[in-house]
């Protein structure tokens, strides 16, 4: 288990494996999540800007948070989560993309209200198979400190 204490600034991480995102759960999630029909008909997709099927950015959210959790094999004594800052889009995910998520420790401090606890934040950036980014934001959470 790693605690507070063993978190540093600068650290950082890549996902191992790419996600493959596959057409069928495009359509899938954003049918039921997001039903526009950019996301949910390839012909209509490809009328578009973009030129073919993609999704939705809580989508690519959701898989960002996936290979996060991929990326800690250790298990981090979270306590909860506090929150995302300055979410961007940058590119779409497109169907068959391949996204590794690279995550970087930006901030670790000690809470001043709850000395059993410390704040860290990190820098998540999404990329697809070309290294463009698709998603890059910020996420805060409560790390329990080392038990005595």
């Amino acid at each position: 288990m790693r605690y507070f204490e063993d978190i540093e600034v600068g650290e950082g991480a890549t996902s191992d494996e790419a996600y493959l995102l596959e057409p069928s759960e495009i359509v899938t999630f954003c049918e039921k999540w997001d039903p526009l029909p950019f996301h949910t008909d390839e012909a209509f997709a490809a009328t578009t800007p973009v030129g073919k099927l993609f999704t939705s950015a809580i989508h690519t959210v959701a898989i960002a948070i996936r290979l996060g959790h991929q990326i800690n094999q250790d298990p981090v004594a979270t306590e909860i989560g506090l929150g995302w800052d300055d979410v961007r889009f940058t590119t779409p995910a497109c169907a068959g993309d391949r996204l590794t998520l690279h995550a970087e420790i930006i901030e670790a401090r000690a809470s001043k209200s709850r000395p059993e606890v410390g704040i860290v934040r990190s820098l998540l950036k999404l990329v697809n198979q070309d290294g463009a980014e698709v998603i890059r934001f910020k996420t805060a959470a409560l790390i329990r400190r080392r038990p005595e």
